[in-house]
């Protein structure tokens, strides 16, 4: 099996997994504590929301590839044709220039770094995620608005009112993503081994 078709089945059945036993618990813990609210689960998206569940199926699959953007691949012809698209749309069809050139920005970053770099590291599966909780968070600006301070802008959004029900729907993308990173990680062999045993395995291929 080549690496591209393992990670992909490796996301898809990793999330896959979590899916059913989360959306189990989802309903079964609300029989056993009459206290606990069923719509308690933040971890995967409302049965009623189908293009939810679909979506995080999809990222938990692009981010179980999504490290090996670092080296021609793939992956990488995946996720620079995903970003062209993005990016052309940001400029065409809704000027929003400083997110394309933000976006462009970072998608330079993983070719400069060597392979198994930064891309494979345990806490980049923990904080790339973190874009899934501040786009719906970037999406609700108009909500708050500042003068540019930065203290003002911090400010305005500990007492924005949407800022809770913004993070609640970012958090199912944030865990799909989560798990999709970590079984890229596993099924290398980095994310429950020591670095010795790292570099070591990557000595010998």
């Amino acid at each position: 099996m080549s690496m591209f078709r393992e990670h992909w089945i490796g996301g898809l059945v990793a999330y896959s997994t979590f899916f059913v036993i989360s959306l189990i618990a989802t309903f079964v813990v609300p029989i056993f504590h009459d206290s606990v609210a069923q719509e308690w689960n933040l971890t995967i998206p409302p049965i009623a929301a189908p293009l939810k569940i679909i979506g995080c199926f999809a990222v938990a699959v692009l981010f179980g590839l999504w490290p090996d953007v670092d080296i021609k691949s793939k992956s990488q012809k995946i996720f620079y044709s995903v970003l062209f698209a993005v990016n052309l749309v940001l400029i065409v069809f809704l000027q929003k220039y400083l997110e394309s050139a933000l976006l462009g920005l970072f998608a330079m970053l993983p070719i400069m770094s060597k392979h198994r770099g930064w891309t494979h590291a345990r806490i980049t599966m923990i904080l790339l995620p973190s874009v899934f909780l501040l786009i719906p968070i970037y999406s609700a600006h108009s909500e708050w608005e500042t003068d540019g301070n930065l203290v003002d802008l911090f400010n305005s959004l500990a007492e924005w009112d949407g800022l809770t029900g913004a993070l609640r729907s970012g958090v199912p993308f944030y865990v799909a993503s989560f798990i999709g990173y970590a079984s890229h990680l596993h099924l290398d062999g980095i994310l429950f081994r020591s670095r010795k045993a790292q570099r070591k395995k990557v000595q010998t291929k």
